[in-house]
Parts: C-alpha cells; sequence; structure tokens
C-alpha cells in the first residue's frame, strides 16, 4: 500500500468518526441530563480517535509528497 492511499483510509476514517460525533452532538441536544455525562464522555473520546486520524492523515500525505 502507498502512502497516498494509506492516507485517504485515515481520511476516509475521520470523516466517519466525525458523523458519530455530530449524531452525538445531536443526542446529547435531547438527552436528559443523568446521560449527558456519558455522551460528554464519549464525545471526548471520538474527539480524540478524530484527531489522531487527521494527524496521521496528514503525516502520511506527506511522506506521499516526500516532504516527511
Amino acid at each position: 500500500m502507498n502512502y497516498f492511499e494509506w492516507s485517504n483510509e485515515y481520511s476516509n476514517t475521520a470523516k466517519e468518526i466525525a458523523c458519530v460525533i455530530d449524531k452525538l452532538k445531536t443526542r446529547r441536544k435531547i438527552a436528559p441530563v443523568s446521560e449527558k455525562k456519558a455522551i460528554d464522555l464519549k464525545l471526548t473520546k471520538y474527539r480524540m480517535y478524530y484527531k489522531e486520524c487527521i494527524n496521521i492523515a496528514n503525516h502520511l500525505m506527506l511522506r506521499h509528497e516526500g516532504v516527511a
């Protein structure tokens, strides 16, 4: 597998995670107070995963371009 394809896979995964984050945000708006803390914890984890995927995708793209 080359760096370009690998980077695209991470980018696609980040997009999927972003969709999950959007759904959780929507769900949080209507959730009872007792569930909001659990949703906030999930949001925090998914945001971390999203940022990690974006960072890796960017790094792999730089490798593809010969910069890194």
